[in-house]
C-alpha cells in the first residue's frame, strides 16, 4: 500500500490500468490533514461481491491489502467512506478489501460500524500467514522450531565453509546495484526462472523491482540479506520496512548448491542475527503461502481474509444470501432462510 510499491506496480506491471485514488482528510485547527488513502479498481461485479464496487488494487506481487489509515483515525475514516459510498446515486455499492488482517483495527471497526448501519460486513476465507517476532529471534528459537534438524543445517554451513570464506550480511541502507543484480540473478536461476515467474522473467517485472527497491532504499526502508562465499552471493532475500514492521518480499538462491540449502541457511542466519540488525522492528510478515518452507522457521501466525463492506441494503442482502448459499453447499445441508432473502433481493 506504500506509494513506493503502488506507483511502480501501476507503471510497469499494470501499465494502462485505471485506478481510483481515494483521499480522506480531517480538519485540525483550520488546516486539512491526510487521514487515509485507498487505491482501488472499478469492478462491475465479482463472485464475492455481485454488485458494482471498488476493489483495493492488487498487483501480481501484492501480498497485503486494505487501506493506509492513520492509527488514531480508523473509525472516522471508515464512517466517512461509508457515507461517501452510501450517498444517493453512487454507482459503487461497497468495498472489497483483499488480504486484510482479520484481527486488525480496520476489520474490527468496519464490522462494528456496518452492524450499526444494519449492513453487515463480511470476512471471507481467512488464511494463516507466518510471522516472525524479532524479540524471540536467536538460537533458542532455532532449536525450538527445527529441533534435531538444526544439527543438519549447521553441518551444511560447515560444508559451505570448506568451499571458501562464508559470510552473512544484512543490508539496510544504501542497497548497491550489485546487490540488486545478485538478487535478480539468483531468483532467476531456479524454478522461478524456468516457470517464468521470477522478476527477471519479463522486462516489466525487472523494471518494477528496480524502481521499487530504489524508492524504498531512498527512505532507508529496503532490507536485503545475503549469504556469500568468497564475496559471491549464493542466497539473497528482499524485504521492506514500514514503521515497526518488516515485510518479506522475494527470495533467491543458487540451485547448483541446492544440496547444501543456501536459501535455508540464509534464513537461519537472519533468525540468529535479527535482534542485532533489526532492533527497531517488532515483527516480520512472511508474505508466504501455506506450503512455504518459511512456515516452519517463522512460528508466529496471523490470519488474512477478504473484507466485504456493503454500502446499500440491496448489496448487503445479496452478500448475505450468497454467503449462506455458500455455507449450505459446504455443509451439504439445506438453508430454508435463503429463499426468503433471495425473494427480498428480487423484490
Amino acid at each position: 500500500m506504500s506509494p513506493h510499491f503502488v506507483w511502480p506496480a501501476l507503471q510497469h506491471l499494470d501499465a494502462g490500468a485505471s485506478a481510483v485514488l481515494m483521499w480522506v482528510e480531517r480538519s485540525a485547527g483550520g488546516l486539512k490533514e491526510l487521514a487515509a488513502v485507498g487505491v482501488f479498481q472499478r469492478c462491475l461485479a465479482s463472485r464475492s461481491f455481485p454488485w458494482p464496487h471498488l476493489s483495493a488494487y492488487q498487483s501480481e506481487h501484492t501480498y497485503l491489502g486494505g487501506l493506509l489509515v492513520d492509527a488514531d483515525s480508523v473509525r472516522p475514516v471508515v464512517e466517512a467512506i461509508h457515507e461517501f459510498l452510501a450517498r444517493p446515486g453512487c454507482l459503487w455499492k461497497g468495498l472489497e478489501l483483499p488480504k486484510v488482517d482479520t484481527a486488525g483495527k480496520l476489520a474490527e471497526v468496519t464490522q462494528q460500524l456496518s452492524q450499526q448501519h444494519r449492513l453487515p460486513a463480511q470476512m471471507l476465507g481467512p488464511q494463516e500467514r507466518s510471522m516472525l517476532t524479532v524479540a524471540h529471534c536467536g538460537e533458542d528459537l532455532l532449536r525450538e522450531t527445527l529441533g534435531k534438524k538444526l544439527n543438519e543445517i549447521n553441518r551444511c554451513m560447515r560444508r559451505f565453509a570448506e568451499q571458501g570464506e562464508v559470510s552473512w550480511h544484512c543490508l539496510r541502507k544504501g542497497i548497491s546495484d550489485a546487490s540488486v543484480e545478485d538478487f535478480l540473478r539468483l531468483e532467476h536461476l531456479g524454478w522461478k526462472g524456468e516457470s517464468g515467474t521470477s522478476m527477471r522473467s519479463t522486462k516489466a517485472g525487472e523494471a518494477f523491482f528496480r524502481d521499487m527497491v530504489a524508492r524504498f532504499d531512498r527512505d532507508g526502508r529496503a532490507l536485503f540479506t545475503e549469504l556469500r562465499i568468497d564475496g559471491r552471493a549464493v542466497a539473497s532475500t528482499c524485504n521492506f520496512v514500514s514503521g515497526s514492521m518488516g515485510f518479506a518480499f522475494k527470495v533467491g538462491w543458487d540451485p547448483e548448491l541446492r544440496k547444501l540449502g543456501p536459501g535455508m541457511l540464509n534464513e537461519v542466519e537472519f533468525i540468529r542475527h535479527a535482534r542485532t540488525h533489526c532492533p527497531d522492528l517488532v515483527s516480520f510478515d512472511s508474505g508466504a503461502s501455506a506450503d512455504s518452507f518459511i512456515n516452519r522457521l517463522w512460528p508466529a501466525r496471523r490470519a488474512l481474509g477478504l473484507l466485504l463492506m456493503p454500502s446499500s441494503r440491496m448489496a448487503s442482502l445479496t452478500l448475505t444470501a450468497t454467503r449462506r448459499l455458500r455455507d449450505s453447499r459446504h455443509a451439504r445441508r439445506p438453508q430454508p432462510e435463503i429463499d426468503a432473502i433471495i425473494q427480498q433481493v428480487e423484490a
